[in-house]
């Protein structure tokens, strides 16, 4: 409806998981790098995890395309099946015909023979269980023997477990340790980090633009173009630079939600006949999704959906307000590195830049042997009780550490859903 509008010749906001626009931030990077690296070395098992939305299908894709022609793939969706019936869906997946038989051995038998048969023709065969964490205790033993089919030599079958959070809690049940001890590589997807955000939506409209454009390493993880034509004909100034706070404010970085959120500022901009969205078309467009900062719809840093800390972090970037961060867990790492609960991607601050540990009277401040150090109220430490208002330093980032009071929060979210009751979409004012 808006691509003649703003200059762009696809969508560059759709919900639908599309390769061609996986954004490589620092964590679906490096999941594909071990992905890549897995693959192609047959170690068998792999499980990747993430909150809904934070592209684990996309980046299944994007290692397929990469993968090139000698691949055999299987893609199993439907996981409220049994053993049998895992089975069964695996082989017609293949294009074997499964349910003459319902005979265990039987089944497979002829999974055995295809695999042997590819393993000869020099073909990997990748099964990808979307949703694993539906699957019942039994069928994720049953996909444990599966893994053990071999050439003597090397694993006839590439294993790729893709689920939410809740699937990490089954496999490391004890019930579950025969299973666990076979996988290869665990990796999970958290949402992106700051920076990343504005990365992602320029990434996104420049490939919806069309034009030919090539991403130029950058010393930091932010995506940069050269591009053969000026910098100006890309459509990368939809969306200015001071809209970002917000942006990740409702989205929690998560890149289905920052779709959502982008195609409908988009759409209002359009509606308002303008070439460029500004913060009144990001306002209306939250709160046409209705929706409420992402950190109080949901903790997503514990994934107790609903949950409320009793502490949070207002993170600030040159003085300006970007995130709010409930604290929950007993220990929280803060850093550019993926595996940080906290991730600040910026060139001064350290891969394990501090940790946060929670202590009786609240969380104390260490910090990890940084190479710019981590300053409390101006003074550089190694280790801090914070209070109600000190300020964490750390380049160019102001982290102010508050006590949530928890009534006022409920009655401020309370007001905020009766303040905006459900009306009509943007979509039926165009229309109308």
């Amino acid at each position: 409806m808006y691509l003649e509008h703003f200059n762009l010749e696809s969508d560059p906001f759709r919900l639908s998981p599309d390769a061609k626009f996986f954004y490589p931030s620092l964590s679906h990077s490096t999941a594909k790098e071990y992905m890549d690296y897995v693959l192609w070395s047959r170690d068998s098992f792999v499980v990747i995890t993430g909150d809904i939305g934070t592209g684990k299908t996309t980046l299944i894709q994007k290692m397929l395309n990469d993968a090139g022609p000698k691949l055999t793939v299987a893609k199993i969706h439907q996981t409220q099946l049994d053993e049998i019936e895992f089975i069964q869906a695996l082989l017609d997946q293949f294009g074997i015909d499964p349910f003459h038989t319902s005979s265990k051995v039987q089944l497979l038998s002829m999974l055995n023979a295809f695999l042997q048969k590819k393993y000869e023709e020099g073909e990997t065969v990748v099964v990808i269980i979307d949703e694993a964490q539906n699957l019942k205790p039994r069928v994720l033993e049953e996909i444990r023997l599966l893994s053990g089919f071999d050439s003597n030599r090397e694993k006839l079958l590439n294993i790729f477990l893709v689920g939410q959070p809740e699937l990490r809690d089954t496999l490391f049940s004890p019930q579950m340790e025969q299973l666990f001890q076979r996988i290869r590589l665990r990796f999970h997807l958290e949402g992106l980090g700051f920076d990343e955000v504005r990365s992602y939506i320029r990434y996104r409209l420049a490939i919806a633009s069309e034009k030919r454009f090539y991403p130029l390493p950058a010393t930091r993880k932010l995506v940069e173009f050269s591009a053969s034509v000026a910098p100006f004909d890309l459509p990368t100034d939809l969306f200015p630079d001071e809209l970002m706070g917000t942006i990740l404010r409702y989205t929690g970085g998560i890149p289905r939600l920052i779709n959502m959120l982008c195609d409908t500022a988009l759409l209002t901009a359009y509606a308002r006949d303008k070439r460029q969205v500004d913060a009144d078309d990001l306002d209306a467009a939250i709160e046409e999704l209705q929706w409420i900062p992402y950190n109080e719809r949901t903790s997503y840093r514990d994934g107790q959906s609903g949950a409320v800390a009793k502490y949070k972090l207002f993170v600030l970037k040159d003085g300006v307000n970007i995130s709010v961060e409930n604290l929950g867990k007993d220990k929280i790492l803060v850093g550019r590195s993926h595996v940080c609960d906290i991730k600040i991607d910026h060139k001064s601050v350290s891969g394990k830049h501090f940790q946060l540990v929670l202590g009786q009277k609240g969380y104390i401040v260490q910090d990890l042997d940084s190479t710019n150090g981590t300053f409390v109220n101006g003074t550089p430490i190694k280790h801090w009780e914070l209070s109600d208002g000190d300020v964490i330093e750390i380049g160019r980032y102001i982290l102010k550490y508050k006590e949530n009071d928890l009534s006022d929060r409920d009655d401020r979210v309370r007001n905020l859903k009766a303040a905006h009751p459900p009306k009509s979409s943007l979509l039926d004012k165009i229309n109308s």
